[in-house]
């Protein structure tokens, strides 16, 4: 079991120049056992989306879980 609960991930320029927000407010719960695709257009946050869920990278905001356990970053 997968569970991203309220998942934003902000990217910082350096210098105080513009972010990016990258994901805002994601859920998703992908029981054991269930398959998912994830689709989109280019620069739509899929990438982002899937190394949130193995950590690397770690959300600005919100909770991962697998297998029932919190994920740390």
């Amino acid at each position: 079991m997968i569970r991203l609960t309220d998942i934003h991930k902000t990217y910082f320029a350096r210098r105080g120049g513009p972010r990016y927000a990258a994901q805002r407010s994601v859920s998703l719960y992908i029981a054991e056992g269930e398959s998912l695709g994830v689709i989109g257009r280019s620069g739509a946050g899929k990438s982002t989306l899937l190394r949130c869920i193995n950590l690397l990278e770690i959300p600005t905001s919100g909770s991962v879980a697998i297998a029932g356990r919190e994920q740390a970053g």
